[in-house]
C-alpha cells in the first residue's frame, strides 16, 4: 500500500469517528430544536447546539479533504472542486452535486454569518438538521 492510500485510510477511519460524533451530537440536540424561545435555551443546550454545529462543519469539510485525496488517487483532475464532486457522484458516493453544495453553503451561513439573533438562528439549525443525513448518504466511503 502507497503512503497516499495509507492517507486515505486514515482518513476514512478519522471521517468515520466524526460522523459517530456528528450523529451523537444530533441525537442531543433533536430535544432542544425546534427551539421556539431561544431566550430560554439553558447554557448547556446551547452548548449542545454548538457542538452540533461545529461537528456539522468540520464532518463536511474533512469529507470533502477525503474526496479529494481519493480524486488524487484516482488521478482526476482536482483543482475545480467540482470535477472532485462528479467524480465522487460518478462512483455514487455523493448522491448529487448539488446536495453536496447546499451542504457547504449551509456550513460556510452557519460559521460566518452565526448571530445571536433568534431568526437566524432558527433558520441555521433547521437547514443543519435537514440536510444532516446528506452528509450520512456516503456509506461505501467511510467503510
Amino acid at each position: 500500500m502507497t503512503e497516499h492510500l495509507r492517507l486515505i485510510a486514515r482518513k476514512l477511519d478519522h471521517l468515520q469517528r466524526m460522523r459517530e460524533y456528528l450523529a451523537h451530537s444530533f441525537e442531543r440536540c433533536c430535544d432542544i430544536f425546534p427551539a421556539t424561545n431561544w431566550q430560554a435555551v439553558s447554557m448547556e443546550q446551547h452548548e449542545m447546539l454548538a457542538a452540533f454545529r461545529i461537528r456539522f462543519s468540520e464532518f463536511q469539510e474533512h469529507l470533502g479533504k477525503t474526496m479529494r485525496a481519493v480524486a488524487i488517487e484516482e488521478e482526476v483532475e482536482v483543482e475545480r472542486f467540482g470535477s472532485v464532486l462528479a467524480f465522487m457522484e460518478k462512483l455514487s458516493l455523493l448522491e448529487s452535486v448539488d446536495r453536496w453544495k447546499v451542504i457547504r453553503e449551509i456550513r460556510n451561513a452557519v460559521n460566518h454569518e452565526y448571530e445571536e439573533d433568534a431568526e437566524r438562528l432558527s433558520l441555521f439549525f433547521a437547514e443543519m438538521f435537514k440536510a444532516r443525513p446528506l452528509l450520512s448518504y456516503l456509506p461505501a466511503m467511510t467503510n
